[in-house]
């Protein structure tokens, strides 16, 4: 259960780097291009979206790796959101394909039941 802990540690680095990436990369498009009201707000959602992914990710990642007695709120928070990140092809008006984002669910699900494992290690 240990090293699925270690290996979820560096997943939520990954995904907190990948998505802080994908937030500049979201607001440098939009400095560059004219755009109607309803799409721009629809990219600021989506930038919102980018830096609580990469906030709450990193901060499970620091706690964890720091051995900070909130890791396992922390590491349950990221694990909700990586459920998330899957379901918002749901929730956001777009056409839904199963397999996108399959490996953030699966994320998502073995963090929430390694991390809510009760035992004496974090």
């Amino acid at each position: 259960m240990q090293f699925i802990r270690k290996v979820l540690c560096w997943i939520f680095a990954c995904t907190s780097f990948l998505y802080l990436e994908n937030f500049h990369q979201v607001i440098l498009y939009m400095i560059h291009q004219d755009y109607a009201p309803s799409v721009l707000r629809s990219l600021l959602i989506a930038a919102s979206f980018d830096i609580l992914v990469a906030g709450i990710s990193g901060v499970a990642w620091w706690t964890i790796w720091k051995g900070v007695t909130s890791a396992r709120g922390w590491a349950v928070a990221a694990s909700a959101i990586h459920i998330l990140i899957f379901l918002r092809q749901f929730i956001i008006r777009s056409r839904p394909v199963w397999g996108h984002h399959v490996g953030a669910l699966i994320i998502g699900i073995v963090g929430l039941v390694t991390f809510m494992w009760r035992d004496k290690h974090l």
